[in-house]
């Protein structure tokens, strides 16, 4: 059994394609709840590489894409995913095929394509990642320099990253495949350089090569809430309290009925419809980052207020005197959820090597509304 239809890059509608996400599904018709958002927006005149790769199996379908903006010079690769559609399996069986529209000429896509390959297999995250540093030429200048009986090798290195030092005595074979010498290999990054001396080699000749990598992401927050929320604080900023943050199943008039991937606990303004003139705010735990370099903040939202007056915002807070560490960071609430959506925030530079708290800011108008408000699940703080 199957769908007749996957779509692997969708630009957001209103028909013709006019908005700014963009968004993939495999094996279902397609809706908010059955895709997963690639970019919540794009710039305009970018060039962006973007792939996925998707199997099949016990009648769903679970895909996983990855996007690098090319025009600002991004070379490692974002994972979207992985996503499971349990609407059913993209059809296995020869079947039209569209691009840059729909195979019945609707739905036209108002972009450009570029650089467009198909592939007969379930592929990994390192296929695609060299794709990319194949396309924008990513290498690493090594520089050798012997000292004595000393060989010194340096190279421009990057935050975050770590390294094998590979070697051969020959040419041969794809470097990337060559063994790492003399167990140099997980090596942290020291930017902007990184400087190894070893012992000059006695071979008559030796290649070097260094290999970039990204470490598996290191997780300091994660929580879905179903295990309780401890160390999370609500808090009333206004007169009236018609509004506050609440932890269990959403049960408003409008918006969402369970937490995100049908969990039962989310944050909610009211579990039930919110108030009027409402400014409240909702705490997390003491966050320690003293291990970090840099971190990204990514929670599930639903957005269900009345697109008008209605504002919210993230903040950072240093843990030790609550200082805000930078400008709030705006959550667009003129937008309308059909489904749980994935936020991504850098983290203010300055919450590097200290702890955090982070504040979710709700703030509502004078109007009495039916809608749900704002709701928060799965919350991850990681590099």
């Amino acid at each position: 059994s199957g769908n007749d239809r996957g779509y692997f890059l969708t630009q957001g509608g209103p028909l013709p394609s006019s908005g700014r996400r963009i968004k993939s599904t495999i094996g279902n018709s397609h809706s908010d709840a059955n895709t997963a958002t690639l970019l919540e927006s794009f710039t305009p005149g970018h060039w962006y590489y973007l792939a996925g790769s998707y199997i099949t199996r016990g009648g769903s379908t679970t895909w996983t894409n990855y996007v690098a903006d090319l025009t600002l010079g991004q070379t490692d690769l974002t994972t979207v995913g992985p996503f499971t559609n349990s609407g059913g399996t993209y059809p296995l069986v020869p079947t039209p095929l569209g691009i840059g529209g729909r195979w019945d000429a609707q739905e036209a896509f108002s972009g450009l394509f570029d650089e467009v390959a198909f592939y007969d297999q379930d592929l990994p995250s390192s296929v695609f990642q060299r794709h990319l540093s194949l396309l924008v030429g990513a290498q690493i200048n090594l520089e050798l320099k012997a000292d004595d009986d000393d060989l010194v090798l340096s190279w421009r290195s990057k935050p975050g990253k770590r390294y094998n030092l590979r070697s051969s005595t020959d040419l041969s074979g794809d470097p990337t495949t060559w063994p790492v010498f003399a167990n140099l290999e997980n090596l942290t990054a020291t930017p902007d350089k990184n400087t190894l001396t070893i012992d000059l080699p006695l071979d008559p000749q030796r290649y070097f090569v260094i290999e970039e990598f990204q470490p598996p992401p290191v997780t300091y927050y994660l929580t879905g809430f179903e295990e309780g929320s401890e160390g999370w604080t609500s808090l009333i900023n206004d007169q009236q309290a018609a509004t506050t943050w609440e932890l269990g199943t959403p049960s408003a008039s409008t918006g969402p009925l369970t937490g995100a991937n049908d969990s039962e606990y989310a944050w909610s303004t009211n579990l039930g419809d919110y108030g009027p003139n409402s400014n409240i705010s909702l705490r997390s735990p003491i966050i320690d980052l003293s291990s970090a370099t840099d971190a990204e903040l990514s929670f599930k939202v639903y957005r269900d207020a009345d697109g008008l007056g209605d504002t919210a915002a993230v903040r950072f807070l240093r843990a030790s005197d609550l200082l805000l560490l930078s400008d709030e960071v705006p959550i667009e609430m003129d937008v309308f959820d059909s489904g749980w959506t994935t936020i991504r925030i850098p983290l203010p530079p300055d919450s590097a090597g200290t702890a955090i708290i982070i504040e979710w800011n709700f703030i509502s108008d004078d109007t009495l509304d039916a809608f749900s408000g704002l709701s928060l699940d799965d919350v991850i703080v990681s590099d």
